[in-house]
């Protein structure tokens, strides 16, 4: 007897065929109605971005303290000409302020939706054309996040796969999906648009 088998016969006739599922990976994080994730908004919105404690620094003598200063979004990818950060000192006081500049205008996080691994798909810049709905970062996003799933090889053999994927790994919250206007109770096909220059509401397609 081979050692072949040995194995068939110490574990059974299907010892060379089991497989065992393996737990899918999961990391879960919250994306507001602007488009872009928790983690990307300061804690003074409601986000995640926790900014680092003031430190202290000697300097020629001198004991001055660093602050860093973050109250928006900056979920949204910037481009090479934008200014990140803008520090500043008072002499008087010994203080050098970091203030982190944000690239998305949300100034609130409003949570909508949970997503499973998004990387780097709630990251899309702020359109050009504010007025074109299909534009907006969230939807972008959700476009990026699908293309991705369907260039897996899980979808090249079913391609049905990455429709269920997706529907798996993106979630809307538990009555946060209604449009935004006053009186209307819509929750079918409602989406984030910009209304009043770059502000993002939900709104459903009868009043977007």
């Amino acid at each position: 007897m081979g050692t072949l088998d040995e194995l068939r016969d110490q574990f059974g006739d299907d010892f060379f065929t089991r497989t065992t599922a393996a737990q899918p990976t999961q990391n879960w994080h919250t994306l507001c109605v602007c488009g872009h994730l928790d983690r990307y908004h300061a804690t003074a919105t409601g986000g995640g971005y926790v900014v680092p404690e003031p430190t202290t620094i000697a300097l020629r003598g001198e004991t001055w303290t660093q602050v860093v200063v973050f109250t928006g979004c900056v979920g949204a990818l910037r481009s090479r000409t934008f200014d990140a950060e803008t520090v500043t000192s008072d002499r008087e006081k010994l203080i050098t302020t970091q203030t982190i500049h944000p690239t998305c205008p949300c100034i609130e996080f409003r949570p909508v939706a949970r997503i499973d691994r998004p990387n780097r798909f709630c990251n899309q810049r702020m359109p050009t054309d504010l007025t074109d709905q299909a534009r907006h970062p969230f939807q972008v996003g959700l476009r990026a996040f699908t293309t991705h799933l369907s260039r897996r090889r899980a979808a090249l053999s079913d391609p049905s796969w990455a429709d269920r994927e997706f529907e798996r790994r993106f979630v809307w919250l538990d009555g946060k999906r209604v449009c935004g206007i006053s009186k209307c109770t819509e929750t079918d096909g409602v989406f984030p648009v910009f209304v009043d220059g770059d502000h993002s509401e939900l709104r459903c397609p009868k009043h977007r």
